[in-house]
């Protein structure tokens, strides 16, 4: 877990996460990037990878560059004020999938991916705000961030940048962040990175961001997937004298009054949660494993005795398992459904979702095991090799 210094991590949890940011100086001190400079330029030239170049030619003057990009752009790039943006690393890099480890202070199920970046000397992708929390690791060089809380607003944007550059930005803290340094940064507040070397290198920890209207449409898509919530509409006492086309404030409050008999049932609320925050965006749901067909498929006993010789096993990266506790009952997620857990054991599905990997000791009461054969087949477990 990252090493908090000034204040613990309590103090942390209470008065800073999303409220406003933390420079942890030396948080990580031994890290060290599992990935160089090279490797990251070489991913940025697959198809099934998503990545961006910014290229800053002056103050307000943006060039975006989407991926995949041929060998030939990283010739013709200036050798300053240019970046390289690299999406869902944890996904395609094990060792950087296993960083997350050391947020585990935050529930998993919050975490939307891990991007990393190189920046050449003066490479930045211009001052800007988002909507979700992230934390920035300085894995080698230096950078130098200048935050803001001020002009935070759509309206505060610089026109014709196919980037969203905040125009005015009053810097109220300026800061250098150096190799295993995390800076934590809020939603809604401005910040501006800016590459002080020629080896510069941040990792971006980001976490998911819900819109209410999101919620509210996959609460209204898992009630109607679960042929859930079918009480009626009652209508009010009708006055002797109305007016036949006025929907009336009494109508509008029995429609308030049923919507809201649905948002106090706690087991309802529960149980729809869990799907909406382990579903997997279009991205992830690309990238999610091919199952084992039937000639690949061994027999269930064959299975099983390779649970007792296996150096354990461990989760695709791109699967979200997260467990809930629903009327005495543990329900499990994954990818958004309600998993049947085929008699696993509780304990069971509060590891499986916890930890990236499951040990040999983890492996072995046979009531777990037609789960584990299961999300084998589909190969969102797979052997340790």
């Amino acid at each position: 877990m990252i090493q908090f210094s000034a204040v613990s991590k309590a103090q942390f949890l209470n008065d800073y996460w999303q409220q406003k940011p933390l420079l942890i100086r030396n948080a990580l001190p031994d890290f060290v990037p599992p990935i160089s400079a090279e490797e990251l330029a070489g991913l940025s030239l697959e198809e099934e990878v998503e990545s961006r170049i910014v290229i800053q030619h002056s103050d307000t003057d943006y060039e975006l560059k989407k991926g995949p990009f041929p060998e030939s752009v990283y010739q013709e790039l200036p050798e300053e004020n240019w970046t390289l943006l690299v999406q869902g690393m944890d996904r395609l890099i094990p060792e950087i999938n296993s960083l997350l480890n050391e947020f585990n202070f935050i529930p998993r199920w919050r975490i939307d991916d891990i991007m990393v970046s190189y920046a050449a000397v003066g490479g930045n992708v211009g001052p800007h705000y988002d909507h979700y929390d992230v934390f920035l690791l300085q894995a080698q060089g230096e950078r130098r961030w200048q935050l803001s809380s001020q002009h935070c607003t759509a309206e505060n944007h610089i026109e014709g940048v196919d980037l969203r550059l905040m125009k005015t930005f009053i810097v109220e803290d300026d800061m250098v962040c150096q190799p295993g340094d995390i800076l934590y940064i809020p939603p809604k507040w401005g910040h501006h990175g800016i590459g002080l070397t020629d080896d510069c290198m941040t990792f971006s920890i980001g976490y998911r961001s819900y819109q209410g209207q999101e919620l509210w449409d996959s609460l209204g898509d898992h009630l109607s997937e679960m042929s859930a919530f079918q009480a009626s509409y009652q209508d009010p006492t009708w006055s002797d004298n109305l007016n036949p086309g006025e929907i009336t404030d009494k109508a509008v409050t029995q429609a308030q009054a049923l919507l809201l008999s649905a948002l106090q049932d706690k087991s309802l609320l529960k149980t729809w949660f869990g799907r909406f925050a382990t579903q997997l965006d279009a991205e992830a749901s690309r990238q999610l494993p091919e199952p084992l067909t039937e000639d690949e498929t061994p027999e269930f006993e064959a299975f099983c005795q390779a649970l007792t010789e296996c150096d354990g096993m461990e989760k695709d990266p791109v699967c979200r398992f997260a467990f809930a506790q629903v009327a005495n009952e543990t329900l499990l997620y994954i990818n958004g459904a309600i998993w049947d857990k085929q008699g696993a054991e509780d304990d069971f599905i509060a590891a499986l979702c916890n930890q990236n990997e499951l040990s040999p000791n983890d492996l072995q009461r046979s009531a777990n095991h037609a789960l584990l054969f299961d999300l084998w087949q589909l190969q969102f477990l797979v052997f340790i090799e």
